[in-house]
Protein backbone atom coordinates (compact mmCIF):
# COMPACT_ATOMS: atom_id res chain seq x y z
CA UNK A 1 0.00 0.00 0.00
CA UNK A 2 2.39 2.69 -1.13
CA UNK A 3 0.59 4.97 -3.58
CA UNK A 4 -0.48 8.05 -1.65
CA UNK A 5 -2.56 11.06 -2.56
CA UNK A 6 -2.61 13.74 0.11
CA UNK A 7 -4.41 17.08 0.01
CA UNK A 8 -2.55 18.50 2.98
CA UNK A 9 -1.53 22.10 2.33
CA UNK A 10 1.41 21.99 4.70
CA UNK A 11 3.26 19.10 3.10
CA UNK A 12 4.00 17.75 6.59
CA UNK A 13 1.98 14.58 6.15
CA UNK A 14 -0.49 15.63 8.81
CA UNK A 15 -3.19 13.14 9.63
CA UNK A 16 -6.87 13.79 9.07
CA UNK A 17 -8.28 15.17 12.30
CA UNK A 18 -5.15 17.15 13.29
CA UNK A 19 -6.15 20.36 15.03
CA UNK A 20 -4.64 23.80 15.37
CA UNK A 21 -5.29 26.26 18.18
CA UNK A 22 -6.92 29.57 17.37
CA UNK A 23 -3.82 31.37 18.62
CA UNK A 24 -1.49 29.36 16.38
CA UNK A 25 -3.88 29.76 13.43
CA UNK A 26 -3.80 33.55 13.74
CA UNK A 27 -0.03 33.57 14.04
CA UNK A 28 0.47 31.21 11.10
CA UNK A 29 -1.89 33.07 8.75
CA UNK A 30 -1.03 36.61 9.87
CA UNK A 31 -4.67 37.67 10.35
CA UNK A 32 -5.85 39.69 13.32
CA UNK A 33 -8.13 38.53 16.12
CA UNK A 34 -10.79 41.07 15.08
CA UNK A 35 -10.69 40.02 11.42
CA UNK A 36 -10.92 36.34 12.35
CA UNK A 37 -13.98 36.86 14.53
CA UNK A 38 -15.66 39.04 11.96
CA UNK A 39 -15.28 36.18 9.47
CA UNK A 40 -16.61 33.78 12.09
CA UNK A 41 -19.71 35.93 12.77
CA UNK A 42 -20.46 36.01 9.05
CA UNK A 43 -20.18 32.23 8.79
CA UNK A 44 -16.99 32.30 6.71
CA UNK A 45 -15.37 30.20 9.44
CA UNK A 46 -18.03 27.60 10.40
CA UNK A 47 -19.01 27.50 14.06
CA UNK A 48 -19.05 23.70 13.86
CA UNK A 49 -15.28 23.70 13.35
CA UNK A 50 -14.57 25.12 16.84
CA UNK A 51 -13.77 22.75 19.68
CA UNK A 52 -12.92 23.81 23.24
CA UNK A 53 -9.96 21.97 24.76
CA UNK A 54 -8.24 22.20 28.14
CA UNK A 55 -4.62 23.32 27.98
CA UNK A 56 -2.04 24.15 30.68
CA UNK A 57 -3.07 27.82 30.33
CA UNK A 58 -6.81 27.11 30.58
CA UNK A 59 -9.45 26.67 27.87
CA UNK A 60 -8.46 27.16 24.23
CA UNK A 61 -10.36 26.92 20.94
CA UNK A 62 -9.10 24.45 18.35
CA UNK A 63 -10.08 23.99 14.71
CA UNK A 64 -9.36 21.30 12.09
CA UNK A 65 -5.96 22.40 10.84
CA UNK A 66 -6.21 21.64 7.13
CA UNK A 67 -9.77 22.90 6.72
CA UNK A 68 -9.05 26.13 8.59
CA UNK A 69 -5.86 26.91 6.66
CA UNK A 70 -7.52 26.16 3.31
CA UNK A 71 -10.53 28.31 4.20
CA UNK A 72 -8.47 31.32 5.28
CA UNK A 73 -6.28 31.04 2.17
CA UNK A 74 -9.43 30.99 0.03
CA UNK A 75 -10.97 34.01 1.81
CA UNK A 76 -7.77 35.99 1.40
CA UNK A 77 -7.70 35.11 -2.29
CA UNK A 78 -11.28 36.32 -2.82
CA UNK A 79 -11.54 39.40 -0.63
CA UNK A 80 -10.04 41.80 -3.18
CA UNK A 81 -12.65 40.75 -5.73
CA UNK A 82 -15.79 40.08 -3.66
CA UNK A 83 -17.46 41.58 -0.61
CA UNK A 84 -17.54 39.48 2.56
CA UNK A 85 -21.25 38.81 2.00
CA UNK A 86 -20.49 37.54 -1.50
CA UNK A 87 -17.67 35.39 -0.18
CA UNK A 88 -20.03 33.93 2.42
CA UNK A 89 -22.46 32.96 -0.35
CA UNK A 90 -19.62 31.47 -2.38
CA UNK A 91 -18.23 29.38 0.48
CA UNK A 92 -21.64 28.17 1.69
CA UNK A 93 -23.43 26.82 -1.38
CA UNK A 94 -27.14 26.06 -1.35
CA UNK A 95 -27.30 23.00 -3.60
CA UNK A 96 -31.07 23.16 -3.88
CA UNK A 97 -31.37 26.82 -4.80
CA UNK A 98 -32.32 26.33 -8.46
CA UNK A 99 -32.02 24.28 -11.61
CA UNK A 100 -30.45 25.36 -14.89
CA UNK A 101 -31.57 24.69 -18.42
CA UNK A 102 -29.18 22.99 -20.79
CA UNK A 103 -29.29 26.11 -22.96
CA UNK A 104 -28.21 28.27 -19.99
CA UNK A 105 -25.34 25.95 -19.19
CA UNK A 106 -24.09 25.93 -22.78
CA UNK A 107 -23.79 29.72 -22.57
CA UNK A 108 -21.61 29.60 -19.44
CA UNK A 109 -17.94 29.97 -20.29
CA UNK A 110 -16.88 28.15 -17.12
CA UNK A 111 -17.78 24.76 -18.58
CA UNK A 112 -15.79 22.89 -21.20
CA UNK A 113 -18.12 22.41 -24.23
CA UNK A 114 -17.09 18.75 -24.34
CA UNK A 115 -18.20 18.11 -20.75
CA UNK A 116 -21.95 17.87 -21.31
CA UNK A 117 -21.58 14.79 -23.53
CA UNK A 118 -19.72 13.00 -20.71
CA UNK A 119 -22.22 13.82 -17.95
CA UNK A 120 -24.31 10.73 -17.00
CA UNK A 121 -28.07 10.93 -17.60
CA UNK A 122 -28.04 14.42 -19.12
CA UNK A 123 -31.46 16.02 -19.39
CA UNK A 124 -32.76 19.45 -20.44
CA UNK A 125 -32.64 20.57 -16.78
CA UNK A 126 -29.49 20.33 -14.71
CA UNK A 127 -29.26 20.47 -10.92
CA UNK A 128 -26.46 22.14 -8.97
CA UNK A 129 -24.79 18.77 -8.47
CA UNK A 130 -24.89 18.16 -12.22
CA UNK A 131 -23.03 21.44 -12.70
CA UNK A 132 -20.47 20.32 -10.15
CA UNK A 133 -20.08 17.18 -12.24
CA UNK A 134 -19.50 19.31 -15.34
CA UNK A 135 -16.87 21.32 -13.49
CA UNK A 136 -15.15 18.08 -12.47
CA UNK A 137 -15.25 16.76 -16.03
CA UNK A 138 -13.60 19.93 -17.27
CA UNK A 139 -10.79 19.54 -14.72
CA UNK A 140 -10.20 15.92 -15.73
CA UNK A 141 -10.28 16.71 -19.43
CA UNK A 142 -7.53 19.24 -18.79
CA UNK A 143 -5.56 16.49 -17.00
CA UNK A 144 -5.76 14.35 -20.15
CA UNK A 145 -7.87 11.51 -18.71
CA UNK A 146 -9.78 9.27 -21.09
CA UNK A 147 -13.55 9.51 -21.49
CA UNK A 148 -14.09 6.21 -19.65
CA UNK A 149 -11.92 7.37 -16.73
CA UNK A 150 -13.79 10.67 -16.56
CA UNK A 151 -17.19 8.98 -16.61
CA UNK A 152 -16.13 6.73 -13.75
CA UNK A 153 -14.99 9.68 -11.65
CA UNK A 154 -18.13 11.67 -12.39
CA UNK A 155 -20.38 8.75 -11.41
CA UNK A 156 -18.54 8.51 -8.09
CA UNK A 157 -19.08 12.21 -7.42
CA UNK A 158 -22.77 12.25 -8.41
CA UNK A 159 -23.71 9.04 -6.61
CA UNK A 160 -21.79 9.63 -3.38
CA UNK A 161 -21.70 13.40 -2.89
CA UNK A 162 -24.92 13.55 -0.85
CA UNK A 163 -23.39 11.12 1.65
CA UNK A 164 -20.52 13.49 2.49
CA UNK A 165 -20.57 15.44 5.74
CA UNK A 166 -20.14 19.23 5.70
CA UNK A 167 -21.01 19.59 2.01
CA UNK A 168 -17.74 18.14 0.77
CA UNK A 169 -15.53 20.49 2.79
CA UNK A 170 -12.02 19.11 3.17
CA UNK A 171 -12.76 16.21 0.81
CA UNK A 172 -11.09 15.25 -2.44
CA UNK A 173 -11.80 12.97 -5.35
CA UNK A 174 -9.03 10.74 -6.66
CA UNK A 175 -8.86 8.82 -9.92
CA UNK A 176 -6.47 5.92 -10.39
CA UNK A 177 -5.87 3.06 -12.80
CA UNK A 178 -4.82 -0.53 -12.15
CA UNK A 179 -4.30 -3.01 -15.01
CA UNK A 180 -6.64 -1.02 -17.24
CA UNK A 181 -9.35 -0.69 -14.58
CA UNK A 182 -10.30 2.82 -13.39
CA UNK A 183 -10.64 3.39 -9.65
CA UNK A 184 -12.19 6.54 -8.21
CA UNK A 185 -12.94 7.50 -4.62
CA UNK A 186 -13.98 10.40 -2.39
CA UNK A 187 -11.79 10.79 0.67
CA UNK A 188 -10.38 13.02 3.39
CA UNK A 189 -6.66 13.36 4.07
CA UNK A 190 -4.54 10.63 2.47
CA UNK A 191 -5.86 7.96 0.11
CA UNK A 192 -3.76 4.79 -0.13
CA UNK A 193 -3.68 2.44 -3.13
CA UNK A 194 -1.58 -0.66 -3.75
CA UNK A 195 1.72 -0.31 -5.57
CA UNK A 196 0.27 -1.40 -8.93
CA UNK A 197 -2.20 1.50 -9.00
CA UNK A 198 -1.27 4.74 -10.75
CA UNK A 199 -2.83 7.98 -9.46
CA UNK A 200 -4.13 9.87 -12.49
CA UNK A 201 -5.72 12.94 -10.90
CA UNK A 202 -6.71 14.41 -7.55
CA UNK A 203 -9.38 17.12 -7.28
CA UNK A 204 -10.03 19.22 -4.16
CA UNK A 205 -13.83 19.27 -3.75
CA UNK A 206 -13.90 22.39 -1.58
CA UNK A 207 -12.16 24.38 -4.29
CA UNK A 208 -14.29 22.77 -7.01
CA UNK A 209 -17.45 23.90 -5.19
CA UNK A 210 -16.12 27.41 -4.65
CA UNK A 211 -15.06 27.73 -8.29
CA UNK A 212 -18.51 26.60 -9.41
CA UNK A 213 -20.21 29.16 -7.16
CA UNK A 214 -18.00 31.91 -8.53
CA UNK A 215 -18.80 30.82 -12.10
CA UNK A 216 -22.54 30.87 -11.38
CA UNK A 217 -22.25 34.30 -9.74
CA UNK A 218 -20.39 35.64 -12.78
CA UNK A 219 -22.95 34.14 -15.17
CA UNK A 220 -25.84 35.74 -13.30
CA UNK A 221 -24.08 39.12 -13.27
CA UNK A 222 -23.33 39.03 -17.01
Amino acid sequence: MDEVADTSQSGSGERDGEEISKKDLLRETGISYGQFYRWKRMGLIPEAWFRRRSTFTGQESFLPRRKALERIERIQGLKDRLSLDEIADTLSPDAARRSYSLAEVREMRAFDPRAIALLPNTSDTLRYLDLLGLMLIGRLLAEGLSEDQIRSACRTLLHRFDELDDGGAGKSLIVGANDGVTISALYTGACLFDSDTTVLATVNLSKLIEDLNLALRDAEAA
